[in-house]
């Protein structure tokens, strides 16, 4: 009689079994897809800016504390984890030699610039070539992102152009020195900073 009816059938409580694990995996997909648009997002975001005004190196130079013409002489650390799109280790922070001061009261022959570690509104240390020349306009660091950093040491930041790469031997800075110009020769440079 009535006890067909009354019991599920083996049927019926398979089928109830598939959609509850189908709405539990499809829940674990949304929620797996809802944070990785939500970490992607803020990596995109930790870094993301535009120049809204004249972000070139004359802008930046003329609001700066320390301008100066160094070398980069060595790596001091490297990063642990690997960065996308960068083959082998990726250096954490370079010592420069400072060749020419232009601007400041920085008195050490040497200082310590920090680069970015994947997080950080900081352009990549390698970037810079050991024994290459730049010239520069870095902000001393105020908020220290790692127990390494001191606060007197330098950073960059990547979305403004406080760095031109220079060939020493024809003494020319190259990269957006402004809106007009994408180099200019040392010593147009010096007379600007007299």
């Amino acid at each position: 009689g009535f006890g067909c009816f009354a019991s599920v059938s083996p049927i019926a409580k398979g089928a109830k079994r598939y959609h509850q694990l189908l709405d539990t995996r499809t829940m674990r997909l949304q929620f797996t897809m809802t944070i990785l648009i939500l970490v992607t997002t803020f990596r995109s975001f930790a870094c993301d800016c535009g120049c809204v005004d004249d972000c070139s190196f004359h802008r930046i130079v003329k609001n700066a504390k320390f301008v100066a013409l160094v070398k980069v002489v060595s790596y001091d650390g490297y990063l642990t984890e690997e960065i996308m799109r960068h083959p082998g280790k990726m250096p954490r922070s370079m010592t420069v030699e400072i060749i020419k001061k232009y601007k400041g009261s920085e008195t050490r022959k040497q200082i310590i610039i920090w680069g970015d570690d994947g997080k950080l509104c900081r352009p990549y240390i390698s970037n810079f070539k050991i024994g290459e020349y730049f010239l520069i306009a870095p902000d001393l660091i105020e908020n220290p992102q790692s127990t390494d950093e001191k606060l007197t040491d330098y950073e960059f930041f990547s979305c403004s152009t406080d760095y031109l790469k220079v060939d020493f031997t024809a003494k020319v800075a190259q990269g957006q020195y402004s809106k007009q110009q994408d180099k200019i020769y040392l010593d147009a440079f010096e007379n600007t900073m007299k």
